[in-house]
Parts: C-alpha cells; sequence; structure tokens
C-alpha cells in the first residue's frame, strides 16, 4: 500500500511555498483509502496500516477507517503522521495512475510557468508552451476517463488556459 503526493489537488496559496495547483481531483476522489484515525477522534495522529509508529498491529486492523481521498481531503480533524502520511491507498487502475501522473505534470509545468512569468524569462516561454499543448486538448475517451463531472475537466481546462495566458510573451 502506497501513499498519493496530493499536492496538486490542494489548493492554490499566496504564500508560493509548496502551493497546491488547484487541480480537481477526478477519478481519483473515490480512490479508498486505509487509516487508523480519518477524523482525528483518537489522541495521537493517523497512521497507514504499515507505519512503524502504529502499536501494537501493523497491517489493516478492524478498527481502521477505510474512506475516499476525498473524505479525507476534506476532513480538517485528520492530523497524519509525518513519517507514512497517515494512510495508505488500494491499488490504482490504469487510468487513476495515468491521470494521476499528468496532474503531477501539469503541477510541476504551473510551478515552472510561474517562476518564468515572476523573472519575465521570454526565452522558456515557448518550451513551456509546447509542453501545455500536451494537456489542451483532451480527447473525450480521456477526459471522459479522468473526469466523471464535467465541471471537474472544464477546471482542468481553465487551469490549462490560464497557464498558456501566463507565459511570458503570450500577450
Amino acid at each position: 500500500m502506497e501513499q498519493l503526493d496530493l499536492q496538486p489537488f490542494e489548493s492554490v496559496t499566496d504564500t508560493g511555498w509548496q502551493s497546491g495547483s488547484g487541480l480537481p481531483l477526478g477519478i481519483l476522489a473515490g480512490v479508498q483509502a486505509y487509516t487508523s484515525d480519518a477524523d482525528g477522534r483518537y489522541q495521537g495522529r493517523a497512521h497507514s496500516p504499515d507505519c512503524t509508529h502504529r502499536r501494537p498491529e501493523r497491517g489493516v486492523s478492524r478498527d481502521d477507517d477505510l474512506v475516499t481521498i476525498e473524505e479525507l481531503l476534506g476532513n480538517k480533524g485528520f492530523d497524519p503522521c509525518s513519517k507514512c502520511g497517515g494512510y495508505a491507498v488500494r491499488r490504482l487502475s490504469q487510468d487513476q495512475v495515468a491521470y494521476y501522473r499528468a496532474a503531477h505534470r501539469l503541477h510541476v509545468l504551473t510551478h515552472q510557468v510561474r517562476s518564468a512569468a515572476a523573472r519575465n524569462n521570454s526565452t522558456g516561454g515557448a518550451e513551456l508552451a509546447a509542453k501545455l499543448q500536451e494537456f489542451t486538448d483532451l480527447d473525450r475517451k480521456t477526459a471522459h476517463a479522468w473526469f466523471p463531472l464535467r465541471k471537474e475537466a472544464r477546471r482542468w481546462q481553465q487551469t490549462v488556459d490560464a497557464l498558456l495566458g501566463e507565459l511570458p510573451g503570450s500577450a
């Protein structure tokens, strides 16, 4: 069991320090996760089933919570262990893995575009624009597989369009 890096799906912050990109969870919203304390009901932090901080037993137990990633992200009482992240997910499908990887590539590009815009560096703009083209027009099959809701597909497209507009020399 593994933990997902959910930073691309977290809200954008003004601090710039490890800011999310505000991407939609899409197909990842329903991914199931095991945790020892999804709601912050118990003293101590939430742990994944294989965390070494979990005592006395390791592995999934009858007291563990089985929640979706969407529920976990929406729960303000969730206090994860700093070593294991507080949860472990069940196996992802091929479509879920494809979307997870694409979201991370777009997240990296988001930071590169904002960095180039802050420096007003137009020399790398064409290269970044070419990389963003991968995400501009998803085919219908991919969009349907990644985004159960149309508003999520629109949000993805709006994010890509906004990044293209932020590139130096794009005006």
